[in-house]
């Protein structure tokens, strides 16, 4: 990560340091120079001892942050990078995309995945505005720091995203085939025996995200003949059918409730299914069902409102959104449920309230969105 994008990064943060004090002592000019040198000569020891000399003198240089962080990185030295680029990121009153990345990556590998998640966060409410190479590992980490908070879905969503602004690569199959098999680990802790379904069954997934389906129908065959009773496969192969051929993928997602009963996805799924096809009683059994497996999943209980509300029950609507929203507070779809279960209540400074919270998170995790 030495120098990824620097001097990019460095005219994005001049601005903020050119109203700093001028250079304190000439000490610091050959400190900064000898550093340089020894970083340009590859002695990156040398050159991070002589980085850290130089930042006791000018503790807001932006070019010795950057610089030491990224040497602390390629040395695995990650709690003293993951502190520099919080300097960083703080120098530049938090509109540095590339400090909140590499702070991120540092935290990600310190296996701090909270703190990874409120770094990459920051990145991504940015817009993940840097170079290509470093925002795309910021992305490929925000999914498998989600993997690693148990949010599949979300991270199913971020590798979709990751994989249309680019292509898949082996480790976006690898973190698919993870957030598949609703598994929360790192690709290093998948288990020998699990390798293989997971590289075919995220195969099948990243070639849905490539829209070639096709090939995803093929891959899906390939993992349902090696793992026929599994049933997160079983459950991705109907997610995936329902556009294909409904009938088909509805019959798959029942049968993977039929192999686990307390299959979260699926339930929530087949309630989604059932209110589509206007059977709102069967909707209705499958979405309490998951609400009460699973209370703190607020999927669920935006499952369960939306049966309410299909049912013209709008107070128990609002109730459901209401528990969806103390769960997920930053979830804006659980704010745009909520604020239509009050527009229908007639309860108008309530659901505009709830309309402008929805607007504001989704402009947060999509910057262009209106």
């Amino acid at each position: 990560m030495i120098g990824i994008g620097a001097a990019l990064f460095l005219q994005a943060v001049a601005a903020v340091s050119s109203s700093a004090p001028a250079h304190p002592a000439p000490a610091f000019e050959t400190l900064s120079r000898q550093a340089i040198e020894a970083r340009d000569a590859k002695q990156f020891p040398e050159a991070l001892v002589l980085f850290h000399k130089a930042l006791q003198l000018k503790p807001n240089w932006p070019d010795g942050l950057w610089e030491a962080g990224s040497i602390e990185y390629d040395q695995n030295q990650y709690k003293a990078c993951s502190a520099d680029f919080h300097k960083l990121a703080a120098l530049t009153q938090g509109k540095a995309s590339a400090a909140w990345s590499m702070a991120g990556l540092c935290e990600y590998h310190l296996k701090d995945y909270d703190a990874a998640f409120h770094s990459l966060f920051e990145a991504q409410r940015l817009g993940f505005a840097e170079p290509v190479e470093l925002g795309r590992a910021a992305r490929l980490h925000m999914a498998l720091v989600l993997i690693k908070l148990k949010q599949y879905e979300k991270a199913l969503t971020m590798l979709v995203e990751l994989t249309r602004a680019d292509k898949k690569s082996p480790e976006i199959i690898v973190a698919a085939g993870i957030a598949g098999l609703r598994q929360s680990w790192t690709p290093p802790e998948v288990p020998e025996a699990d390798r293989d379904k997971v590289y075919k069954l995220g195969d099948a997934m990243a070639a849905v995200m490539e829209q070639d389906s096709k090939e995803a129908l093929g891959k899906f065959e390939i993992v349902l003949r090696d793992y026929p009773n599994d049933p997160n496969v079983l459950f991705r192969y109907g997610a995936f059918m329902m556009e294909e051929d409904p009938d088909r993928g509805l019959q798959e997602i029942l049968q993977a409730v039929a192999l686990d009963p307390d299959h979260i996805p699926a339930l929530v799924s087949l309630a989604s299914i059932y209110l589509k096809r206007d059977q709102p009683q069967t909707a209705r059994q499958y979405a309490e069902k998951a609400a009460k497996l699973a209370p703190e999943d607020f999927a669920t209980h935006v499952m369960l409102g939306r049966v309410f509300l299909d049912s013209d029950d709008a107070a128990g609507a609002a109730r459901e959104f209401e528990t969806a929203v103390r769960l997920a507070p930053n979830s804006p779809e659980a704010h745009f449920s909520l604020a239509t279960a009050y527009a229908k209540l007639g309860r108008k400074d309530a659901a505009a309230h709830e309309r402008d919270e929805f607007r504001r998170l989704r402009k947060l995790t999509d910057p262009n969105q209106p």
